[in-house]
C-alpha cells in the first residue's frame, strides 16, 4: 500500500531506474539520495522518486529535478551528491554540509 502525503514537497528528484540506467547505477543513486533526504530530515521539503525508463538510455542514469524541470544526465555518485547539495542549498541554506 502506498503512503498518502498530506503535504506537497518544494522539490522532487525523479531518478530513472529503467533497466539500462539501473545497470549503470541508477538504483544505487536512488537509494543514496533517498537516504540523504532522510538523514537531513528533509522529507517535508524534498521527495525522491524512482521512475521506470525515461527513454534517455544513451545518456543515463538520469535525474530530473522538479519543479525546475532540469534534467541531469550521465549521473554518478559524485555528480548526484553535488546536485543534491545544490538543490538542498536552494531549499534551505542551513541544510547543506
Amino acid at each position: 500500500m502506498s503512503k498518502i502525503y498530506a503535504h506537497t514537497p518544494a522539490c522532487v528528484l525523479y531518478v530513472c531506474c529503467g533497466s539500462k540506467c539501473k545497470k549503470h547505477g541508477g538504483k544505487q543513486l536512488y537509494k543514496r539520495l533517498k537516504s540523504s533526504v532522510k538523514e537531513r530530515s528533509l522529507k517535508r521539503k524534498m521527495q525522491v522518486i524512482k521512475t521506470g525508463c525515461t527513454d534517455r538510455c544513451k545518456i543515463g542514469p538520469v535525474i530530473a529535478v522538479m519543479p525546475q524541470n532540469t534534467w541531469h544526465t550521465h549521473m554518478d555518485e559524485e555528480k548526484a551528491t553535488s546536485l543534491f547539495e545544490q538543490v538542498t542549498a536552494k531549499l534551505d541554506p542551513g541544510a547543506s554540509l
